[in-house]
């Protein structure tokens, strides 16, 4: 969907196509389903980052030579096909060199255990600020968030999809910072 309204509207910035993509799949929709999408375009030589997020959880940035753990907080808006006509307006962030960013899923955030307590926000940022510290990789924060998760459900039935996604930018070899 993304890439056939890029062919039409190849100037288009990307909450003007989160718009046209919620009007697409907002179209013929009696069920009233709804989509969470996150839609980035990085530029591989500078680490600008062009993003809009309809309803995910923002993602955090994880820069080991910060204290603190970051998140992005521009270009956010509902699901699509909830709102109508939503004027989803893009956000943007360069991204240092050896900067993480991770996104997840409303499902790990959701995830209960047998005793129905949530996994909740806290723990994950307890998670992720420790990778931080360690300069973890990219795998090693995919792995680490969905073993915490897995360790606290236990036996537990999963109630959604827990889905992570990390990528670090490299700087170019052919470019010094």
């Amino acid at each position: 969907l993304y890439k056939s309204a890029t062919l039409r509207r190849p100037d288009a910035t990307i909450g003007e196509l989160m718009r046209a993509a919620n009007d697409e799949v907002s179209r013929d929709n009696p069920e009233m389903f709804f989509v969470t999408v996150f839609a980035g375009i990085i530029d591989l030589t500078s680490g600008e980052l062009a993003y809009c997020n309809a309803g995910h959880d923002n993602p955090y940035v994880l820069d080991p030579k910060q204290s603190v753990l970051a998140r992005l907080e521009d270009g956010a808006g509902p699901p699509l096909c909830t709102v109508e006509s939503f004027p989803y307006v893009a956000g943007r962030h360069r991204l240092r060199p050896g900067e993480l960013l991770c996104l997840v899923t409303d499902g790990v955030v959701d995830a209960q255990n047998e005793a129905a307590m949530r996994y909740g926000s806290e723990r994950l940022q307890a998670v992720l600020a420790r990778l931080q510290h360690d300069q973890a990789t990219a795998r090693a924060v995919v792995d680490a968030v969905r073993t915490d998760v897995k360790s606290f459900v236990g036996t537990a039935e999963p109630a959604d999809d827990v889905t992570v996604l990390a990528l670090r930018w490299l700087v170019p070899a052919s470019r010094s910072v």
